[in-house]
């Protein structure tokens, strides 16, 4: 079976960036979501996020500039994304740590942009040339938890067959997991709406395995970037001593993924019985379970299509640390020192903050930078251990100027390289990791 292709579908229009055609956008982007089929609550978080922006950064924009805004429908979530050119955007309250101070005029004239961030799903921000900026946004369908299924009997295991499921058996296998008490379940899963949803529009591939009537395992894959794809499981829902169903299950994935275009395969959860077979071990980070508990999370990579090389600029303890594991790795990458932190910095910087409470963790990823970096991350990191977070990491990408700037402020704040993951990002994917731990090379 060849890879399921992503149908999207998008609507688009630029206006003058100005009051008078406030109205117009946000009334594109309403009946835009109702269009594609989203609710009241859906359609309004994107309705009020289109308001807030639009009204906050008119002002801060080109003169007689236009915005561009466009509406994306991904199959379970709907993308917003505004264009507009501006030399200093002010983004400081896209922050999670912004607050709101009733005795600042300045402060409550940012409380627009701060409720449009809590209302969607997820933000990112990308910056162009000629002062261009893209703020891009998702707002996720509404999805129930998984509830609590049935798994198979002990005696259920019999002759094993593989199947490709359609979106009720994904959406059963989901709840299974969860069921199960499997680790490192991500989100998707956790919402067994969501993961039949994306399967159905081609951002998940799976495989089940089947004994009789009982789904007894289950292996996905999604992509992480344009080059790279991701793994989650196997998950198995009854005894496998000698990793019979796991090894059928990841013959069977990786000989699929291996006819896809992308480059690399990574997989980022516990370890694999038997994963010299298929992956090579980039690292293992050692974190604080929610229990006071050492636990691992375990990174490996399957290389798929030859390396085609590149150039990263970056200094510092990154530009050594890249060059070692270029090195280790057998990757054609050239790093170019670029001689410290950038002169021209905006302002403030901002980070996206995404939390896995089941594993005390927050991943941390730099949307702009700015030149309050250090200040930003040590206050990030003081708010965070304030709401019992044990855990912090941080991706860099390679490929991205606004990330690799941020290099002397983590080293500064205690956060030190780990790991690096080939291709999963615009360019590579660097973990930093804020432990005081040493992670198992």
């Amino acid at each position: 079976m060849q890879q399921k292709t992503v149908s999207q579908r998008s609507a688009t229009i630029r206006i003058p960036f100005s009051a008078p055609f406030l109205p117009l956008a946000m009334e594109f982007v309403d009946k835009g979501a109702r269009g594609f089929g989203y609710n009241d609550r859906e359609a309004g978080g994107l309705v009020l996020a289109i308001e807030e922006l639009f009204s906050f950064y008119m002002r801060q924009a080109a003169v007689d500039s236009s915005v561009e805004v466009e509406l994306e429908e991904q199959g379970y979530r709907l993308a917003l994304s505004l264009s507009f050119r501006t030399a200093n955007p002010d983004m400081r309250a896209f922050n999670l740590t912004w607050r709101v101070s009733h005795d600042s005029e300045e402060s409550l004239d940012m409380l627009g942009p701060m409720i449009a961030a809590r209302r969607v799903s997820s933000l990112r921000i990308d910056f162009g040339r000629d002062d261009q900026i893209v703020i891009r946004m998702t707002r996720d369908r509404d999805y129930t938890p998984a509830t609590i299924v049935p798994l198979p009997p002990p005696d259920a295991v019999k002759a094993i067959r593989l199947a490709d499921p359609n979106p009720d058996d994904l959406r059963h296998f989901a709840s299974m997991a969860v069921s199960s008490g499997s680790p490192f379940i991500p989100a998707f899963l956790a919402r067994p709406g969501m993961a039949a949803d994306m399967l159905a529009a081609g951002h998940l591939n799976a495989i089940m395995a089947l004994s009789g009537d009982w789904i007894v395992g289950g292996v996905l894959w999604r992509p992480l970037t344009d080059t790279c794809l991701e793994l989650y499981g196997p998950y198995l829902f009854t005894d496998d001593p000698d990793d019979a169903i796991l090894t059928i299950l990841m013959d069977e994935a990786v000989a699929r993924i291996s006819r896809s275009r992308s480059r690399g395969l990574v997989r980022r959860q516990g370890p694999l019985a038997g994963h010299e077979r298929f992956f090579d071990f980039l690292g293992d980070l050692e974190m604080t379970g929610i229990s006071g508990n050492a636990a691992h999370s375990t990174y490996y990579y399957r290389q798929l299509r030859e390396e085609s090389g590149g150039v990263v600029y970056c200094s510092g303890p990154l530009s050594l640390f890249l060059a070692d594991q270029y090195d280790r790795l057998c990757l054609p990458r050239q790093v170019r020192e670029t001689g410290g932190v950038a002169t021209r910095l905006r302002d403030a910087s901002v980070l996206a903050v995404e939390l896995d409470y089941t594993r005390s963790l927050a991943i941390i990823r730099p949307l702009c930078a700015g030149s309050d970096m250090v200040a930003n991350l040590a206050t990030h990191l003081d708010l965070l251990r304030n709401e019992g977070v044990d855990n912090f990491i941080v991706e860099i990408n390679t490929g991205r100027n606004e990330d690799t700037v941020f290099a002397e402020a983590l080293d500064e704040t205690g956060f030190v390289p780990r790991l690096l993951i080939p291709d999963a990002g615009q360019g590579d994917l660097v973990i930093y990791d804020h432990s005081a731990r040493n992670v198992h090379l």
